[in-house]
């Protein structure tokens, strides 16, 4: 009933306002359109100036004046529009949250998808202290718009709130929207191995594969399943993942993870061999230089095993062991 009066209302406002306009004559429609105008432009004016309330008072007095004259013959739509935009804004960046609130709504009867109406939305209750709307604006928008930076808000926010399962779903509508970001799956993944269903990370990374990736994306893929299982302890498959992303692109950090878990398992000729492909691409490496050094003196080869710690003895964080490397070797 209350709904029903409410429209009848407006309903009657709206056709009262209509009759002003019609009962008003063109000189007066004409004084009220100039009034309004000047009122527009004083508060671009006082913005420019800095003058944020000024600025408010006058849009709002611009607002005003071109309701009046707003008529389906004299339609003033765009201008109306424009003023609920400027005034949103404003009210946001002044902290009056909310008026901010009011003008953004009045937006969004235009433009029930723009999406970056929504996100000031969550922010201005965000800063609010309102988490729940903060959320609910956003799951009232995902309803029924797929949007890629709204469903990945929505997801951080589940991560902050460290509900890990919704987390994923949102996570995973993101990257579906947007599958550049690999960092998204990693993140999935994570999740699932933290709520116990490791099995589920995985099968995340398996699926994502199996839909034939552009290389530049299916290196980066292989690369973050590489880190996951490692850090999982499963090393011999972290291997793998890290070798599946080299064969589609050299990258000399990836081939050093390889060469030191190489290393880590004494496997010295595969671990020289990653190791000789991080010089490659960058011949003064001095991790890579250091790690040669062990295994040459692993291996005996006491005189190459001088030689590469020989190369880092001035390096700030490595050079104090390469010395003791060396003063170790001379004493065999």
């Amino acid at each position: 009933m209350f709904k029903k009066l409410f429209i009848i209302a407006l309903a009657t406002c709206a056709m009262t306002g209509i009759l002003f306009a019609q009962e008003m004559t063109d000189r007066e429609i004409q004084q009220i359109e100039y009034d309004a105008g000047t009122a527009y432009n004083d508060g671009v004016e006082l913005y420019t100036q800095k003058d944020y309330q000024g600025a408010i008072d006058k849009f709002v007095a611009s607002l005003d004046l071109y309701k009046k004259i707003d008529t389906e013959s004299n339609p003033k739509t765009d201008r109306i529009r424009e003023l609920y935009k400027n005034l949103s804004v404003m009210y946001y960046m002044t902290k009056q949250y909310p008026m901010a609130i009011e003008y953004y709504g009045l937006r969004q009867q235009y433009e029930p998808d723009n999406y970056q109406i929504v996100i000031s939305l969550s922010t201005i209750y965000h800063a609010m202290g309102d988490k729940d709307q903060e959320l609910q604006v956003l799951l009232d928008y995902d309803k029924n718009y797929d949007e890629y930076k709204i469903s990945k808000k929505i997801a951080t926010i589940y991560e902050n709130n460290n509900d890990l399962p919704n987390a994923i779903i949102y996570y995973t509508d993101a990257f579906n929207l947007n599958p550049k970001k690999v960092e998204f799956l990693e993140k999935i993944a994570l999740f699932y191995h933290k709520i116990d269903e490791t099995s589920k990370a995985i099968q995340a990374y398996e699926d994502y594969i199996a839909t034939e990736p552009a290389d530049y994306i299916l290196r980066k893929v292989y690369k973050n399943l590489g880190i996951f299982y490692q850090n999982m302890g499963q090393i011999d498959k972290a291997i793998l993942a890290f070798e599946n992303s080299l064969a589609l692109k050299n990258d000399k950090d990836i081939a050093f993870t390889v060469g030191h878990l190489y290393y880590d398992q004494g496997d010295y000729s595969k671990a020289k061999q990653f190791l000789q492909d991080v010089l490659s691409i960058d011949q003064n490496n001095p991790q890579a230089h250091y790690y040669m050094g062990k295994i040459y003196r692993e291996e005996g080869q006491w005189n190459k095993a001088i030689s590469e710690f020989e190369l880092i003895v001035n390096n700030p964080q490595l050079g104090k062991f390469a010395k003791e490397e060396i003063e170790y070797i001379k004493k065999q």
